[in-house]
């Protein structure tokens, strides 16, 4: 049976040094920041890359496919070490590799080199996430300043989204491909700084190592992720991809098993006995799959109708305008009317904008209108995330957020996969692939509204 009661986290413990919530969240901001920036700002530099090393671009795609691969698998991973060692070190040591990483991409002599260096890449990447919301959750204890602490963080990161082509582009342009990586380690380097000296200890929770369940965490969500991610190029019927959706299929069963019977398991699955915290993830993955299915979507449909790429970045320029406002406002306008009706409204504007888009085309006022509105259902991550993380006790945080991450991840994954294979060969498909979006983003609003509880977590 679930008990849920109100949330009553206590004050972040404390162990030597000093905590500034201000510091901590400029350091968690611009990690994140960075994090998405290095999705988005090397797909620009692909082309740059294949004409240095002689390949074309079909050859390039492990480049940006490493990183998301390994940083999707590695996320429930990195978020149990985060518990089991203290947010704090994991933080600064997942910067540390991504700064090594990020080196040793600009420095790569060959594909092959920067393919493994993207892969470490992801490493830190995912570690870097879970990890950086443990130490916000412990900076904010209170739930109205955490929910505010979390819309500026999803404020930055939806704004990485926008920057990432303009600021790649810009620096392929000015100072070639390798700048992109560069660009990342004096600002690693800022970002360990503060973090070393602002970020309080979170007491460490020493549960038994559950090598069992690592493993399969890993196996299950490679094997997803890649099938995802390489469905487009192989077909969904295909023996590497089929074979690698059974694997993953029978390594999340067996993860399910394992973590079942261990008295100590990496992911306690008493956890998905809150209502709260299981309707966040299954509304973060709806939301990934929506949100991200539109900013892929959208660009390729709007140049197929004969649209340059410098006017498909303007006509997106209302749509994620909209989500970096309505996400950064959110952690204010929630205090009034509650973060489930607040959700479900974004999502609600998120279907009427998918659409009027559906119905009236890409015309320049569908476009503001219909793209603002989106923006709006994209919006609404912080909320999500915030009632993620009231609902999960102190002690499993980091794991609780794995969760919610790897959701999010996979979302996103499938969306690009599905509305990618709707939309290959017929572009006059782009009006389903519309709808489709607008159904998930409907099925995530009725997830928030009639399943999320206000400040609840499992006792």
């Amino acid at each position: 049976m679930s008990i849920e009661v109100k949330s009553t986290l206590a004050a972040p413990k404390r162990i030597g040094g000093m905590q500034s919530p201000a510091f901590v969240l400029t350091a968690v901001g611009i990690s994140s920041f960075m994090v998405t920036l290095d999705v988005t700002a090397v797909n620009v530099a692909l082309p740059s890359i294949g004409d240095m090393f002689g390949l074309p671009l079909s050859a390039l795609q492990w480049v940006a496919s490493a990183y998301t691969l390994v940083f999707a698998s590695l996320l429930l991973t990195a978020g149990a070490s985060s518990d089991r060692w203290g947010a704090r070190p994991v933080f600064l040591g997942a910067l540390t590799f991504f700064t090594l990483a990020s080196a040793a991409c600009g420095l790569a002599h060959s594909v092959a080199e920067l393919i493994a260096a993207r892969a470490v890449q992801g490493l830190g990447a995912a570690a870097i996430l879970p990890s950086s919301m443990a130490l916000l959750t412990n900076a904010f204890p209170q739930a109205n300043q955490r929910a505010r602490a979390v819309a500026i963080w999803s404020g930055i990161s939806a704004t990485a989204l926008v920057a990432g082509p303009l600021i790649g582009g810009f620096l392929v342009q000015t100072l070639g491909w390798r700048s992109i990586f560069f660009v990342n380690i004096p600002v690693c380097l800022v970002v360990l700084s503060i973090a070393a000296i602002s970020a309080g200890k979170p007491a460490t929770h020493r549960r038994a190592f559950d090598p069992a369940g690592q493993l399969l965490a890993v196996v299950a969500l490679f094997t997803i992720t890649f099938s995802t991610i390489e469905a487009r190029q192989y077909g969904w019927t295909s023996p590497a991809i089929v074979g690698a959706l059974a694997i993953g299929v029978a390594a999340s069963l067996l993860f399910i098993a394992v973590e079942h019977r261990r008295q100590e398991p990496m992911l306690p699955l008493s956890l998905f006995r809150s209502r709260t915290f299981s309707a966040s993830v299954g509304a973060a993955f709806l939301y990934n799959l929506s949100y991200y299915g539109a900013l892929f979507v959208l660009p390729v449909a709007l140049q197929a109708q004969g649209y340059s790429p410098l006017s498909v970045g303007v006509l997106l320029i209302p749509m994620t305008l909209s989500t970096a406002v309505f996400a950064t406002a959110s952690g204010w306008i929630v205090n009034a009317i509650g973060a489930r009706l607040l959700a479900a409204l974004g999502m609600l504007a998120g279907v009427l904008g998918a659409a009027i888009l559906a119905t009236f085309g890409f015309t320049s006022s569908s476009m503001s209108v219909g793209g603002l509105l989106i923006g709006m259902g994209g919006g609404t991550l912080p909320l999500i995330v915030a009632a993620a993380l009231s609902s999960l006790p102190p002690e499993l945080v980091g794991v609780g957020s794995g969760v919610l991450n790897a959701a999010r991840q996979s979302g996103g994954a499938m969306g690009i996969a599905v509305l990618g294979a709707l939309l290959q060969g017929a572009t006059l498909k782009a009006g389903l692939a519309l709808a489709m979006i607008a159904a998930v983003f409907l099925a995530g609003a009725v997830l928030t509204f009639f399943f999320m509880r206000e400040g609840t977590r499992p006792k």
